[in-house]
């Protein structure tokens, strides 16, 4: 369904959004290693809404370029290792919007807008391409529980220059263990 402008959210529907991806947090949890953060409904909602305009802007845009930022406006709280997991809950579905918006408009704004999220919010962007040198990793070894998931995803999507990375590598290595030439023979 297209719109002829940006939906609003009620109330409610923000109330039933944190709930459902509570719910769908706790699911996770039961996968994470060490002890995981617990669940920020701030980062979490900011990530859907996120997910959600920018979708509605892909698919219909009436928007200005300059207004662009207002619509979309960053996170404006503390990135913790629980926000940046609860917001991964939507934010991981950026990579595949940005590269489906390519190839409707490489030149679109919104390319770069979303590319700067994935750049806040690098580990949702794992699977996208991105400058290491450029990304905030100095806080990560100090939440074992984010740490573990970074180097799993890092493994998943096989980026060798965050598995090369110094603080990574020990824990992808470790994870890879006597079996790093079958899973990843080009890892050095």
């Amino acid at each position: 369904m297209l719109y002829g402008n940006i939906l609003q959210t009620t109330k409610e529907e923000k109330t039933g959004v944190i709930r459902f991806l509570n719910q769908e947090y706790e699911k996770e949890l039961l996968e994470y290693p060490y002890e995981s953060p617990i669940f920020n409904a701030d980062a979490s909602l900011w990530a859907a809404l996120t997910v959600y305009i920018s979708a509605q802007l892909i698919l219909y845009r009436e928007t200005k370029e300059a207004d662009l930022v207002n619509i979309l406006p960053p996170y404006s709280l503390e990135i913790t290792p629980a926000a940046i997991l609860s917001a991964d809950l939507c934010l991981r579905f950026l990579p595949d919007m940005i590269t489906q918006l390519k190839l409707i408009d490489s030149e679109d704004a919104l390319i770069g807008l979303l590319e700067n999220i994935l750049h806040t919010w690098h580990y949702s962007g794992i699977s996208y391409a991105a400058q290491v040198s450029d990304l905030e990793l100095t806080n990560l070894p100090s939440n074992p529980c984010l740490h573990q998931l970074y180097a799993n995803r890092i493994l998943y999507y096989k980026k060798e220059s965050l598995a090369t990375h110094p603080i990574f590598k020990d824990t992808v290595m470790a994870n890879l263990g006597i079996f790093a030439k079958d899973f990843w023979d080009n890892l050095k």
